[in-house]
């Protein structure tokens, strides 16, 4: 028999290593300006937090929960003028509160194929700053980066496809990519230079955009059986 999710209110975790991708738009981005140049290249990244699924029919449930994000930046600065060059690695923190509908293809007696789509609510709870130094002769070269959020919170899409292997007591194993999307900008990041009266800057816009490879893991429920509607006879 097929395990389905009718009546079922499901609850798992889940771990999303981020993989930079300039097909999706999370690339490299850069500046110049006044001879100092800077470039901000995207790392593998994180997400984790816990899923909750309604089992609504045997092929269509909704899905939402809360994820934590790092985005990890590093980012290279150069100066021609006096040959200086720096590099900063840096994250910024996110939140995610997404509110998908899943529908579901039985492949076999336990495994599925799903595929959703929906919206989250993108939430930035601070900004980020950090700093590296150089000294040359008397001289002290003051490096930063600054990344401001553009705003508190913001909509994104999101879009999911991946696999299940579903046991009749150990829970739900899943494999599959996610692609998510901020409606708009999510945060401008600023380089600095700083040295005897002189300072330089470079200002880039982070979209946000990424995508994931995601491992889940749902642990058994039993049906509610007072949501399930009675066999005609």
């Amino acid at each position: 028999m097929t395990y389905a999710q009718e009546n079922v209110t499901t609850f798992g975790i889940q771990v999303r290593p981020i993989v930079p991708n300039k097909f999706v738009g999370f690339e490299s981005v850069g500046g110049e300006n006044n001879g100092f140049s800077a470039q901000w290249e995207p790392r593998p990244s994180l997400s984790f937090g816990m899923v909750i699924r309604w089992g609504l029919t045997k092929s269509i449930s909704i899905e939402s929960g809360i994820n934590l994000l790092r985005r990890n930046y590093r980012v290279n600065m150069l100066e021609l003028e006096n040959g200086l060059d720096a590099t900063i690695d840096y994250s910024f923190i996110g939140y995610e509160l997404p509110v998908q509908v899943l529908f579901y293809v039985p492949l076999s007696d336990r495994w599925w194929m799903n595929g959703s789509g929906g919206l989250s609510i993108d939430t930035y709870p601070s900004n980020t700053f950090s700093n590296t130094s150089q000294r040359i002769d008397t001289v002290e070269y003051d490096f930063e980066q600054f990344t401001a959020r553009r705003r508190w919170a913001q909509i994104a899409i999101q879009a999911n496809y991946g696999f299940e292997y579903r046991t009749k007591e150990s829970g739900y194993y899943y494999l599959g990519v996610t692609f998510h999307r901020p409606f708009g900008t999510m945060a401008n990041s600023e380089s600095v230079l700083t040295y005897a009266d002189a300072i330089k800057r470079n200002v880039v816009e982070l979209n946000g955009t990424y995508f994931t490879v995601d491992l889940r893991y749902f642990f058994h429920e039993k049906a509610d059986l007072k949501k399930a509607k009675p066999k005609k006879k």
